[in-house]
This record gives C-alpha cells, structure tokens and sequence, in this order.
C-alpha cells in the first residue's frame, strides 16, 4: 500500500428515505426516522441515541434541515392492504447545527474527510474457497458502510489482481502479498475477511506479524507458514485465482475472521452471526468505531489548542491562498493566523479544537501538506500516520518570498499578528518543549 494517503469526502450529513407524498407531515416522519443514522455517521458512535440530549432533537428533527428534494422511484411502500409507488426523498441536514448539537450532547465530531477502506473478501464452503458475487453479498457490506459513512474500494478482480493474489492467498492471510496487490488502489487500510459456515471447521488463525520487531522474522518464513495453512485448511477452486464462482447458497450460522491493515496498525478480530450479512454489519462496526476513535474530535475542557506549522514550497501568493483555503476547510481549524514569512516557508499558528496527534493524523489524510522528517515530528505523528516523509523544502526564492509579503501585506489578513503579538506569543511559550510551538513548529512541505 502507498504510504501517501488519500482520504475521501463523505457527504455526511445527507439522509434518504422513501414517502408516500410531498406533505409536510410525511417529510417531518422521514427526517425523524433518518435523524438517529446521522448522529450516528457524523458522531462515530453507535451509541449516539442514547444521548439525552440527542434523544430530546430527534421529535423536532426538521429543525436540523436546510434543504430537501424529491425523485421518482420503482419502490413501494404498503400500508396495510394499500399499496402506493414511493418518492425517493432526500434530506441534507446543515452542517454548523449538527456540530452544534454534538458539543451540546458532549459527542465527537467524525468530520467527513474519512480514509478509505480496500476490502478483500474469500469463503469457503464445500467445494472451496470462492471470491464474494458482487450482486449479492457486496449489497450488504455496501449498506452498512454507508450507514457509518466508511467510504470502500472494492478490488476489480481483473487478470492483474489474479497474477498477483490468488484465493489460497487470502485465506492464508499472506500479508506480503496481499499488499502487494493492494499497492494499485491507493487506499488508507486494507481489511481482509475470511468466512465459512461455522460447520465448515474453524478458520486457521491469522498471522499477525509485528512491524516494530525488525530483524526477528523473515518475510519468507510467513510466505511459507501461510502457504503451509493454505495447502492445510483449504482446497482451493482450480488455480486458486480471483475468478467469483457462483456456488449454491451455504446454510447457517457463519463464523469470519477479519484482519484490519492501516499504517502499522494490525487489528485481528472474529465473530459468528446466523447470517452472513451480521458478519458485515458486525466488522464495519468494528471499522468505524476504529476509525472513529483516531479522528474524531472529541470535546474537551481545555478549550482550543494553538498548533504552529512551518509550511514550505509555497512559491507565490496563490499557492498561499491554497494553504490557507486548504487548512481553514478543516473541521478541526477555528482560524489560522499568519506569523511570519521567509525564506524557509511560511510560519502559521493554528487554533484548533484538537491536539497535533489528531491534526497530524487529519493531514496524513488530505495528501496536501507533507511531513518533513524531524524528532519534533516523529514525536507528533500517530502509529497510523503515513511513513513517507518529504524532503526538506529548499524555500523560497528572495524574488518570490518579497512578492508574497507585499501580497499579504496589501490584503491586511486580519489573522496576521503584528510583530510584537509575535513576540508577546514566544516569550509565552518558551517554555514549552513539544512539537507545534513556535520554537519547535511542526515542519511540513505543501504539495501541488
């Protein structure tokens, strides 16, 4: 997998729901019915209903809305011998009431920049290890990741996947392999799930290799352990290729395995649900709440937290408008004030309702500002933060950098401090020896 991570933009606050009419009433109905899926999309927290305060703005959800349109459909709705074709309605909550009433409710904020999530799935059943039919239980994982709002990548199982992973592979959970073939699709994690009716036999255990003990196993040695389990515990369909089989439905209750890949994070977890798609529904669960847990802004008490970065490679003043659009659009950004500008980058402090654990984790997913290689940096940086760090920005030329402080000195950024702000700020936080003050600013190249 690329070190680099991509991210994606969910429309979070966005609900469908299918009504008899235009009424009012009926709309009202919807955005109540669809309310408590929000809160749990934009909270990241499956217990978000059971917030008092939550539970109280649900009668009064219209409230929360600030548009809404309707389109045909071919479904029905039936109410009790009446039948009536339905309208598919879409509700788009606004985004500043919603945060509103999570600070409100004490629940965190999941902004919609979420990663995106590569899903290997492989079963097995009496004739062998089969891809998953993408007409069948792919609807499944697919409804539940839209409900936690987890954006996924589902491989294309074309002749370059099948040269590169085979069915015996994954059942095998041959990492190297398996992310080798993931490399292609850019995604943030890689999740790879094994299931089989539980009457089948147990699923071989995962092989979970730590990333931090280098030097104490070989890469071959797992290659072989997992092609050793393979020839074991599965016989593979022909070849072992990534061709879907279209096999009888296999009877119940399921067990799967799932191993989560993200950085050098490996999370290995398994469970057992009368039908397959509990197995789905129970691993995205699973997913959010990790996800959840590593970017979601979570009230505190401490009030907002000043962040200083040290941005270079920005060579004109529309390259910093760039910055500034790119950085201010982030959820966890109340403002962001220029401090200085030279030869070695512009210098900006952020206000932010988070700590630089979280802000350095929500840049790792924007693939914009890249890290530059630093003790203060590595200190800051998440297990899951990207491991590729940018070189050293070679600044900016004396031309350019006259060029861009006469652009911001003619616009008169009302965030910029004046020259004694500055120094008021650093005699303030000398004391300080953490990555992200001004004597020690979190150092970041910007890519274009």
């Amino acid at each position: 997998m690329s070190p680099v991570l991509a991210g994606q933009q969910v429309d979070i606050y966005r609900a469908q729901a299918l009504v008899k009419s235009q009424a009012e009433a009926e709309r009202n109905a919807a955005a109540r019915a669809t309310f408590g899926e929000l809160m749990v999309r934009v909270s990241g927290q499956r217990n978000a209903l059971d917030n008092p305060v939550v539970r109280a703005a649900m009668p009064k959800a219209q409230n929360y809305l600030f548009g809404f349109s309707y389109k045909s459909s071919s479904e029905k709705l039936v109410e009790g011998s009446r039948s009536f074709t339905a309208l598919a309605l879409q509700l788009d909550y606004e985004p500043q009431a919603i945060a509103q009433l999570l600070r409100d409710a004490q629940l965190p904020l999941w902004p919609a920049q979420r990663p995106t999530l590569l899903v290997w799935l492989v079963f097995k059943d009496q004739r062998g290890l089969h891809l998953v039919p993408e007409v069948i239980d792919l609807q499944a994982i697919h409804g539940f990741a839209a409900f936690r709002g987890l954006p996924l990548v589902f491989p294309k199982l074309d002749v370059e996947d099948s040269i590169s992973l085979s069915a015996d592979d994954l059942w095998a959970l041959d990492q190297q392999k398996i992310k080798a073939a993931s490399a292609r699709y850019n995604a943030d994690a890689i999740l790879i799930g094994r299931y089989t009716p539980s009457a089948m036999g147990p699923i071989p255990a995962a092989i979970v290799v730590d990333p931090l003990a280098v030097g104490e196993f070989d890469s071959s040695d797992v290659a072989s352990s997992a092609a050793s389990i393979a020839s074991a515990a599965a016989s593979s369909v022909d070849d072992g290729s990534l061709i879907p089989v279209p096999v009888e439905p296999a009877q119940g209750p399921w067990q799967g395995d799932w191993v989560l890949l993200h950085g050098d994070v490996q999370d290995a977890f398994a469970d057992e649900t009368p039908e397959v798609k509990g197995l789905f529904n129970n691993a995205i669960d699973r997913v959010a709440d990790y996800f959840a847990n590593q970017y979601a802004i979570i009230p505190t008490n401490q009030g907002p937290q000043q962040i200083v970065l040290r941005i270079g490679n920005i060579t004109s003043f529309a390259a910093f408008k760039q910055v500034q659009a790119y950085l201010e659009e982030l959820a966890l950004v109340q403002r962001m004030e220029v401090v200085t500008v030279n030869a070695e980058g512009v210098v900006v402090r952020l206000t932010t309702e988070a700590d630089a654990r979280l802000l350095t984790s929500t840049l790792a997913l924007g693939r914009r500002l890249m890290p530059v290689q630093s003790a203060a940096v590595d200190s800051a940086l998440t297990p899951s933060a990207p491991t590729q760090i940018a070189a050293l920005p070679e600044g900016i030329d004396a031309e350019a950098m006259a060029d861009l402080e006469r652009a911001m000195e003619s616009e008169q950024m009302s965030g910029t401090p004046a020259a004694d702000d500055v120094n008021a700020t650093t005699s303030t936080t000398a004391v300080l020896t953490h990555a992200g003050t001004l004597q020690d600013p979190l150092i970041y190249v910007w890519q274009k």
